[in-house]
């Protein structure tokens, strides 16, 4: 792994001990920005998304290299087995704590605590430690109750209003929602805690549960339900508060389109041919094109139909409308640059061999985050870090080899 220091977060050091989405979602994206990232597995079984896998090219050396969601989430790491429930584990642990800045866990509450690598332990040892918390549900009511991406999904009301309009079965939208959001949340979190750090010196614990990361993310809605009463239900593409805002068929296909303005739906309707539907009082306005869409999409899409996708983009886009084709996942990722610095970045994976992998969203003109090193092998850095974070001789690492403290 390069030790070059790269990025705006460079010098920083993760202790990470997550496992499965979240976590290890917050935990690449503080590395893509220049951390130092040393990541904690089991030594016989590795991280739990080791083992998920669709794809057949990637299911032969499992958990060894890892399933294509490990290897998607886990770039610019290392990997370090350790036992943790045994007590010299714990102790490795405490002393990688001491040099970190900041330290990541992602079981339920309680579980860290009884290890003996608590928030209050850890601070103990390195007061400047930044302690950062996701799980499910967090401390509250629901803290013992165990939970996945789609079981929050479901808790949030968020599959209550995905699918078809007037379909009763619940949906789970096609990218996990929870634990994706849950990871964005607490890698902003561990940021603004390392910025007051500055100010006080001191350390803290911060905490972020899926479920409130989810339920944060449906804040349009929350006034609409609490304080208005609205019963909203799943609507296909469309949009409870704006109308045209959805995919309209095509004679080949389908085209978003979002006129997310008056000014905006009077050009598409001058795009479709039909200006006298940006003159109709009936969808004038944005409230009474709502209260109206089952007569105005109905009218959009009989003159949708009549032409290709392809069309349809060059018109709306020569309009100014916005427009969209609804994209496969290969087109979609085909379609992103993979040049140097772009949104797909090529690697060499000791095991997996050329893999592409999605680049670092942030754009920064003096210190960007890259791409320095594949996602690891399992227990790949145990013997490089124990040595020269942790000062271990050869002898000694092979002693809590043969205890099976470390893999």
């Amino acid at each position: 792994m390069s030790s070059a220091a790269f990025g705006p977060l460079a010098g920083l050091k993760v202790l990470d001990f997550t496992h499965g989405v979240a976590g290890p979602y917050c935990t690449m994206v503080l590395a893509d920005l220049g951390c130092e990232v040393i990541k904690i597995e089991k030594p016989d079984r590795g991280d739990p998304t080791r083992y998920m896998n669709v794809s057949d090219r990637f299911d032969t050396e499992i958990p060894k290299v890892g399933g294509d969601y490990f290897l998607s989430i886990n770039r610019n790491k290392k990997s370090v087995g350790i036992d943790m429930k045994s007590p010299a584990g714990v102790e490795l642990c405490k002393e990688l704590a001491q040099w970190a800045d900041v330290a990541v866990q992602n079981f339920r509450p309680g579980v860290m605590k009884r290890l003996g690598l608590g928030f209050e332990q850890l601070s103990e040892i390195n007061p400047r430690l930044i302690y950062a918390n996701i799980s499910a549900y967090s401390d509250g009511p629901l803290s013992d109750k165990p939970g996945m991406d789609v079981a929050v999904q479901a808790r949030s009301g968020v599959m209550k209003i995905t699918g078809q309009t007037g379909s009763t079965d619940p949906l789970r939208p096609g990218v996990s929602l929870a634990d994706f959001g849950g990871g964005i949340y607490l890698t902003t979190a561990v940021l603004a805690a390392l910025y007051e750090r500055e100010r006080s010196g001191k350390g803290q614990e911060v905490s972020v549960s899926l479920l409130d990361a989810t339920m944060s993310m449906l804040v349009n809605y929350s006034v609409a339900v609490m304080d208005g009463g609205a019963e909203l239900g799943p609507m296909g593409s469309g949009h409870p508060q704006l109308v045209p805002y959805q995919a309209f068929p095509t004679s080949d296909g389908h085209v978003v389109i979002s006129a997310g303005t008056n000014k905006i739906y009077r050009e598409l309707c001058a795009a479709l041919g039909r200006p006298e539907l940006g003159e109709d009082e009936r969808f004038v306005t944005n409230q009474s094109r709502v209260k109206n869409r089952s007569t105005l999409v109905p009218e959009i899409s009989a003159v949708t139909s009549r032409k290709s996708t392809a069309e349809w983009i060059e018109i709306f886009e020569r309009g100014g409308v916005p427009c969209a084709p609804v994209n496969s996942l290969a087109s979609a990722f085909a379609e992103l640059d993979h040049g140097p610095g772009g949104m797909v970045q090529e690697m060499v994976h000791p095991g997996a061999g050329k893999l592409h992998l999605l680049g670092v969203p942030f754009r920064f003109s003096r210190s960007p985050g890259k791409l320095v090193s594949p996602p690891p092998m399992l227990a790949e850095h145990t013997t490089h870090v124990l040595q020269t974070v942790l000062g271990r001789s050869e002898g000694a690492i092979d002693d809590l080899r043969r205890q099976r403290v470390v893999g």
